[in-house]
């Protein structure tokens, strides 16, 4: 007990008696009142300790909180790595960007769940982000435990450990695949946050170190995120803002504070006092919300896209007193998924397209095929032959149409060879000079030190006329239109956007005017199958959805850049030719006949009739059949009796590819031709290693049908 010198003079001596034992005198009458003083003013003291520490402990709660919303409901992945690249700490989104559990991957090397081929990309990452210090920011391939594999922005800073030294990287890691779950996800993250926390807090006495060390934890997750952060109060006025926010807004960060959103960004500002004021109702966060145009970009700035969070900020009464938001900019994402969908368009129409060929390519052969037999029949009527005529020539641009849907489509195979595209280039800019306007000037540029690729002739023809053409009609009559040879390439390390193409050297063919331009409603669409903006009669619409499947079936790809009133810009990458030639066979000046045996099998009654009646003509003894086992069952009984077989792909029990195998494990010389309308079960190249000596695609005419059965016949006879 404390005891104060004053007290001490004014109590009275305590007296002794010579001879009498010593002892203390009993205290004096003021003792009970100082010690009662003592003891109240000890309960103030613990009194005021106590407030201490509930002050301290709502200040801990207040962080905690701040922490929560920031670590838990942000749309990226957390890590922290040691020096060596081991997982010290992850949140539940990171968790789910690899697809493992988290408490799986802490101790574990992050280096597991990247690509190979990103490894390296990785590592240096990492050791430069520990040896400057500097935020860092890479782009590397993760291979999920379930084997699909994702793109990830990995943005890191150094983090000192407990002794000062740079021993660890805080990492944030983007991936717009998981934000579709990142709500459960990030509750998930709270409530093991909230533990963690709590257990935290129980030792009291280390309440103020933890306090800090949770403000040191914000500071450094509110600096290093790759997201635009703010606090806003609930007049909308800007408390905190990190480097992320003021550059989407393009004003400074301290220039933000205490003004309002009004000001920074008025064009937003009615939506977002319609979401705080939701927000101080319910006391609920409103997440994804996708913002779109120029609501939250500098003045000036093209429309771009965002992903934005609004949280409720409470204090200890559950009162909402502010807001915390956080902005991540989607825009490539986005541009992907567009991307995306246009691919997974096409793709859907290039299968239609190819569902239907085979029954129209019948129906197309039959009647090419019956009017060619009717002109040869009435040779003494003219008008009827003419009449006939006209018919063969109408089916036989129908065939053209198929062929270009299925060129779309990327169903049909062409015979390729080295082709050098210097020699093309003029040879088509000569046919244009006397297709189009004189008063269109044509601009060839070549600067390619090697053009080669490889492709049919006809093929890249049809793309440059066709990219040609319709530059030529954008320009109305008048104009400049530039034709380009470039070489171009890019690697893994250098991608270019919106490039869906291997990686490697290309030939860069541009096509570009100045003509109208489009918008880009229009452009989204130009590629489609019978879209046109020409009037009625005027096009097929087939021309450029022709272009795109030739160039995806060369293994290349199409972009274009267009503007309204300026002109478009069409750009073609085709691979540089590493391989040898394809030759094509020449097309025989005669229709040749014989007198060998055929056997002929189709499903298709009118084209079993056609075929039959096409190859009598010509002197063939025939046997048709209609049911592919029937075939199999005449040939088993005598393989000796015929000297060829042609056969459709497409029959039902056994297809014409296994008809084929069979056929030949009878007798292997037997020469067989397949015929298909469209079929992605077998490939020319396939049939080829079946033994199949000729690949045909429906609709045929008499002159293909006869060369076709000629050529394996006379090679036979030659051997």
């Amino acid at each position: 007990m404390t005891r104060h010198p004053h007290d001490e003079d004014e109590r009275e001596p305590v007296k002794t008696i010579p001879g009498e034992s010593d002892s203390v005198a009993p205290p004096s009458s003021r003792d009970p009142e100082y010690l009662l003083q003592e003891l109240e003013t000890h309960q103030i003291e613990l009194e005021m300790q106590n407030v201490a520490l509930r002050q301290s402990q709502v200040e801990i709660e207040a962080s905690r909180s701040r922490y929560a919303d920031l670590y838990d409901f942000a749309p990226v992945g957390y890590f922290t790595f040691d020096e060596h690249g081991l997982i010290l700490e992850v949140n539940l989104t990171g968790a789910r960007l690899l697809g493992v559990e988290r408490g799986r991957l802490l101790n574990k090397p992050f280096s597991r769940f990247v690509a190979p081929y990103s490894e390296k990309i990785f590592f240096e990452h990492h050791k430069k982000v520990l040896r400057t210090t500097a935020r860092e920011l890479c782009e590397i391939d993760i291979a999920k435990k379930d084997g699909t594999r994702i793109t990830v922005s990995l943005e890191s800073i150094a983090s000192k450990d407990d002794k000062g030294r740079f021993t660890h990287c805080r990492s944030a890691a983007s991936d717009i695949t998981a934000r579709k779950r990142a709500e459960e996800a990030l509750k998930k993250a709270h409530d093991e946050l909230e533990e963690r926390v709590r257990d935290r807090t129980e030792a009291l006495t280390k309440s103020e170190e933890i306090a800090r060390e949770q403000k040191r934890e914000i500071e450094a997750y509110y600096d290093t995120a790759p997201i635009g952060l703010c606090v806003l109060d609930t007049d909308l006025r800007y408390q905190r803002v990190n480097e992320r926010l003021a550059e989407m807004n393009g004003i400074p960060a301290r220039e933000h504070l205490g003004r309002s959103m009004r000001e920074i960004v008025p064009a937003f500002a009615d939506e977002a006092e319609r979401l705080v004021r939701r927000i101080i109702e319910t006391g609920e966060p409103v997440i994804d919300m996708e913002i779109t145009g120029e609501t939250l970009a500098r003045p000036g700035a093209p429309p771009r896209t965002w992903i934005a969070g609004w949280y409720p900020l409470k204090d200890s009464s559950g009162k909402v007193v502010g807001v915390s938001v956080a902005v991540e900019e989607v825009t490539r994402q986005r541009q992907v998924e567009e991307q995306l969908r246009q691919v997974q368009k096409m793709e859907a129409i290039g299968t239609l397209a190819g569902g239907i060929a085979h029954d129209f390519n019948n129906i197309l052969g039959a009647i090419v095929g019956f009017t060619e037999m009717a002109i040869d029949d009435v040779p003494d009527r003219p008008l009827v032959g003419k009449n006939l005529k006209n018919v063969l020539k109408s089916a036989m641009r129908a065939r053209d149409l198929v062929k270009q849907i299925l060129s779309f489509s990327r169903k049909t195979n062409h015979a390729k060879t080295l082709l050098s595209l210097s020699p093309i280039i003029d040879e088509t800019v000569q046919l244009l000079r006397a297709s189009i306007p004189v008063t269109i000037e044509i601009r060839v540029t070549i600067t390619t030190t090697s053009d080669t690729v490889l492709a049919a002739p006809t093929e890249v023809q049809q793309v440059l006329m066709n990219l040609a053409t319709n530059a030529s009609l954008a320009m109305q009559g008048t104009g400049i239109l530039e034709i380009g040879l470039a070489d171009f390439g890019f690697v893994p390390d250098s991608p270019v956007p919106g490039l869906d193409v291997t990686p490697g050297e290309f030939i860069q063919l541009t096509v570009k005017d100045t003509g109208t331009g489009m918008s880009p409603q229009v452009i989204k669409r130009i590629f489609e199958p019978f879209f046109t903006t020409r009037g009625a009669g005027e096009g097929t619409g087939m021309g450029l959805a022709m272009v795109y499947g030739i160039v995806k079936d060369l293994q290349g790809t199409i972009t274009v850049e267009s503007e309204p009133g300026v002109g478009s810009t069409f750009r073609v990458l085709l691979p540089k030719a590493m391989t040898g030639t394809v030759t094509e066979v020449a097309e025989m000046p005669h229709i040749p006949g014989g007198d060998e045996r055929i056997l002929l099998v189709d499903d298709e009654e009118m084209l079993v009739e056609w075929g039959r009646a096409v190859l009598s003509r010509l002197g063939y003894m025939v046997t048709a059949v209609t049911d592919s086992v029937e075939a199999l069952n005449i040939f088993s009984a005598d393989p000796t009796l015929f000297d060829l077989v042609i056969t459709d792909q497409t029959i039902s029990r056994l297809t014409g590819a296994d008809l084929a195998k069979e056929l030949l494990a009878i007798r292997g010389d037997i020469p067989v031709i397949l015929c298909t309308g469209h079929s992605e079960t077998v490939s020319p190249e396939e049939a080829k290693e079946i033994g199949i000596r000729a690949f045909l695609v429906k609709p045929l005419t008499r002159r293909e049908l006869a060369g076709a059965v000629r050529r394996p016949l006379d090679a036979r006879l030659e051997a």
